[in-house]
């Protein structure tokens, strides 16, 4: 009988059974790590490349509000530049806005209202973003340099206004995308397909600085047709006017472009419970159940 089992064992259906047993095991075994690894790297991702920027919600006022990106500085908050993605350059912003329906006078039709840009002090030429929004309507404007050109931008309309709403900006390869509450609203290929330009300069929040460029003097401006424009058709000028009236929170940089669940993670998340304003800090009331509404999506007529 011992012999009868021992013979079983070492035939060659057996031997087979057992290499077959052994390679099914290590396939696995594989997937089982390949699986493990996949989402570690998935729910750790959104922290590893992520530069928190702004925490708190801030109130737009007399105060401008910055970040510094020299890392030999006490307090600042360096951007690491995106390097080795498979499609280039990879960056995102995420922000949440809240726009006073005050910020808006019908008239003022060539001004822009500051919410968050980076580059120098004065918005003009470093833009890498620069959000906007227009002062005679509830457009934002959102800027992006790239190697051909400054003026790469896109408007967006029927933004919610006294209502909070979250602004996702990403690039990835040449191309630039806004999202609204999680929904794509633009994909836009830069100037002649370069790729962006990630400048060295600060972020800065509700920039009071006011700045006026004209087409004699900023050619690129003639191509833009959202300007008011003279007796023979050429511009006359834009004016970055100051900041919006109204609140910014939980402003991130993340160093690669953000998945549509990643940007639902986000949005979840909500603005920050704790005010900033140029004074002090202060818990949020009024404002601690933000409402976010998405039917600009849905209804041109506005939320």
């Amino acid at each position: 009988m011992a012999d009868a089992v021992i013979g079983s064992t070492l035939s060659g259906a057996d031997a087979f059974s057992q290499v077959l047993y052994g390679v099914v095991l290590v396939i696995v075994v594989y997937l089982v790590l390949a699986g493990s690894e996949y989402l570690h790297y998935t729910f750790t991702r959104m922290y590893k490349d992520r530069v928190e920027l702004f925490a708190d919600t801030y109130i737009s006022g007399p105060r401008m509000y910055s970040v510094t990106q020299d890392p030999s500085v006490i307090g600042s908050k360096t951007i690491h530049f995106s390097d080795n993605q498979r499609s280039g350059v990879e960056f995102s912003y995420s922000l949440f806005t809240y726009i006073n329906s005050d910020t808006f006078n019908n008239t003022d039709t060539t001004s822009l209202y500051h919410i968050l840009h980076k580059g120098y002090g004065k918005m003009y030429p470093l833009l890498g973003p620069g959000i906007f929004c227009w002062g005679n309507r509830n457009t934002l404007r959102v800027f992006m340099n790239c190697y051909d050109t400054w003026n790469n931008y896109t408007d967006i309309d029927n933004i919610p206004v006294d209502k909070w709403f979250h602004i996702t900006v990403s690039c990835k390869g040449n191309t630039m995308y806004v999202y609204i509450n999680g929904n794509l609203k633009t994909k836009m290929s830069l100037s002649n397909n370069t790729p962006p330009y990630q400048n060295y300069g600060n972020v800065y929040l509700f920039s009071s600085r006011k700045q006026t460029l004209n087409s004699t003097t900023t050619v690129s401006l003639l191509n833009d047709t959202m300007f008011s424009r003279d007796n023979i058709g050429h511009l006359t000028s834009i004016t970055f006017n100051g900041a919006i009236k109204g609140m910014v929170s939980r402003v991130y940089y993340f160093g690669y472009a953000l998945t549509y669940s990643e940007i639902q993670t986000l949005l979840n998340v909500g603005p920050s419970p704790t005010i900033v304003t140029s004074s002090s800090s202060s818990s949020m009331t009024s404002m601690s159940s933000p409402y976010l509404s998405d039917t600009w999506w849905t209804n041109r007529h506005g939320p």
